[in-house]
């Protein structure tokens, strides 16, 4: 063999050994592309276990959020299970003494002599109270309209308010009251709603006192303006 051959065999050699080297980097590189592949590509068991995750996720969510509801809604009133009857029953009003939403400390006996009305409202957070209670307001305020400032007549609306914005002033100006509002939980303790402990008070009551400071009449179920100024004019 020449030395030309021997050259040229040594350089088809090294070409040999180089196209080898390449090769087989071009094969680790797509092996380790593949294992990063399988490494990303998700198990049927972490599919299982997302699908899982988000479930519950999803469903704590949906509680919080039934949960800050159910939180937002009105306080429950409810009556001693005495039953009162629609007529006369010539029973004292138990007095109290409430501060309404201007800062003003009024007591039940004060009105001694007038007719008496006085509506119990649960109120939620943010303002929330329930239909029979936006139904009461607006037959209150035709009421009022017709004797407020005009006869011997006092209306309360007692609101039983657990929150701290509860918004009562937000609620006068909605439905225009203008009569007695207070919160009896304004202090910490249901004073009012106490008194009345004997009597079936309900949320959306109303008890009518005449002029001898006896209650008339009470109402669970609701009162049409009509209904009230025919009953407030004959005690009046």
């Amino acid at each position: 063999m020449t030395e030309e051959n021997k050259k040229k065999s040594w350089k088809e050699i090294q070409r040999e050994r180089q196209m080898k080297q390449q090769h087989a980097r071009e094969e680790n590189k797509k092996q380790n592309e593949q294992k990063i592949k399988r490494k990303q590509k998700p198990t049927k068991k972490t599919i299982i276990f997302a699908v899982c995750l988000a479930t519950i996720l999803i469903t704590a969510s949906a509680y919080g959020v039934w949960q800050y509801y159910e939180g937002q809604k009105p306080p429950t009133i409810e009556g001693s299970g005495k039953v009162v009857p629609s007529a006369n029953v010539n029973a004292p009003a138990p007095d109290f003494s409430l501060t309404d939403i201007n800062g003003t400390r009024v007591s039940l006996s004060q009105f001694k002599g007038k007719v008496i009305g006085i509506h119990f409202m649960a109120v939620g957070c943010h303002g929330q109270i329930y239909q029979i209670n936006s139904y009461m307001l607006n037959q209150l305020y035709s009421l009022c309209n017709s004797y407020c400032g005009k006869d011997s007549i006092a209306l309360f609306t007692v609101a039983v308010a657990t929150c701290e914005n509860s918004q009562l002033d937000q609620l006068r100006e909605s439905y225009g009251v203008n009569w007695i509002l207070g919160n009896d939980y304004e202090d910490g303790v249901l004073d009012v709603l106490s008194a009345f402990s004997s009597y079936d008070i309900y949320d959306g009551s109303v008890v009518l006192i005449d002029k001898a400071f006896n209650i008339a009449q009470i109402y669970t179920m609701g009162l049409s303006n009509e209904t009230l100024t025919s009953i407030v004019s004959q005690m009046l």
